[in-house]
């Protein structure tokens, strides 16, 4: 009886200790667990690389040096979408301004009232309400700050590609006869995360494809990065794809002043989004994760509570590793198995 007391108190400072650890080492950590998923999606890029004609007559080094090129010149593109759409946005801002006024007349004389608040007003009200010095460090700190997660992301990853062919080689001599059920474990989060990362990436390409195509027809300024972000703000379960829409139709109320072409961007992305999630994705993905509902809402609001956006978007990849390890423990197997959908480990 004592010693399972013990044994719980200790799994709880133990426990407490690592929240703490992953906390105030989101700078360290959070790069080089988002390196170490992005090589997992790399090195199946590389294996898709390698089936190209001509591609098979060069050494897997080839192959990933490529994908790695690929990769960074993505990330690097994706920068200088940020940047430009910033600087389209603020050039537009007084023809949106316009625009929204026009909507609020509008709804204002639907209403019936007399006189429609001015958009002025309202912009002037909600500025006087907050610290523009604090929000302006802030929004600067954040982009400083995505920027540096992405290029350490990706000088980790590309380190780590070339560490792969001696993984196993390095664990058997580090932990000699442990080392095969470690590898084993590793084995199976390889495995689990790959494909989940893998097929995820390509449900969010063919989302963000299909979107594009809805903005481009419709007229939607910045009709790719909104798609980019949609695709990418996927990987956030449940919430992501609300969030990802959310911005598009913001625009487009803006753009054209009208509410009901908001409502039709809304409808058409929303149906987009509706398939996908309902449709495509239980076909493609399956259990490959295998996570209860329950448990993914709660893995959202922790890691989301511990390292902001980043960790909404890591949720599920770190919470599925998570429950791999717990069930490697007799002790911990219980818990492993409530973590699942239908308790099969």
């Amino acid at each position: 009886m004592e010693n399972n007391a013990a044994r719980f108190f200790y799994l709880i400072g133990s426990s407490i200790m690592v929240v703490w650890i992953l906390f105030i080492g989101q700078s360290i950590l959070l790069p080089i667990i988002l390196s170490i998923l992005t090589v997992y999606i790399l090195l199946t890029a590389s294996e898709a690389i390698a089936k190209w004609p001509m591609m098979n007559y060069f050494s897997k080094f080839i192959h990933r040096l490529v994908v790695l090129l690929i990769f960074v010149s993505i990330v690097a593109l994706i920068s200088f979408m940020i940047s430009n759409n910033i600087e389209y946005t603020l050039s537009q801002l007084p023809i949106y301004q316009t625009n929204l006024q026009i909507v609020v007349d509008n709804l204002a004389e639907g209403f019936g009232l007399i006189n429609a608040p001015s958009l002025n007003k309202i912009i002037e009200n909600w500025w006087k309400s907050i610290d523009l010095q604090s929000f302006a460090f802030r929004a600067f700190g954040s982009i400083s700050s995505v920027g540096s997660i992405l290029f350490m992301t990706a000088l980790y990853a590309g380190f780590l590609l070339t560490e792969v062919n001696n993984f196993n080689a390095k664990i058997s001599k580090a932990l000699g006869g442990d080392a095969t059920q470690a590898l084993e474990i590793i084995s199976k989060v390889n495995n689990r995360i790959g494909v989940y990362l893998t097929i995820k990436t390509i449900i969010n390409i063919i989302l963000a494809s299909i979107s594009f195509l809805i903005m481009w027809v419709m007229g939607i300024d910045s009709a790719v990065f909104w798609a980019v972000m949609i695709g990418f703000l996927n990987y956030i379960p449940y919430v992501g794809s609300a969030i990802g829409v959310g911005f598009p139709v913001g625009l487009a109320l803006a753009q054209f002043g009208s509410l009901q072409w908001a409502i039709l961007a809304l409808v058409l992305l929303m149906a987009v989004q509706t398939y996908v999630g309902n449709i495509l994705e239980p076909k493609m993905i399956g259990k490959s994760v295998n996570l209860s509902s329950f448990v993914v809402l709660l893995a959202l609001v922790f890691w989301t509570t511990i390292w902001g956006l980043p960790g909404a978007i890591l949720s599920i990849p770190l919470t599925s590793a998570l429950v791999i390890l717990l069930a490697e423990n007799q002790s911990t197997k219980p818990f492993a198995a409530m973590f699942t959908s239908d308790g099969d480990l």
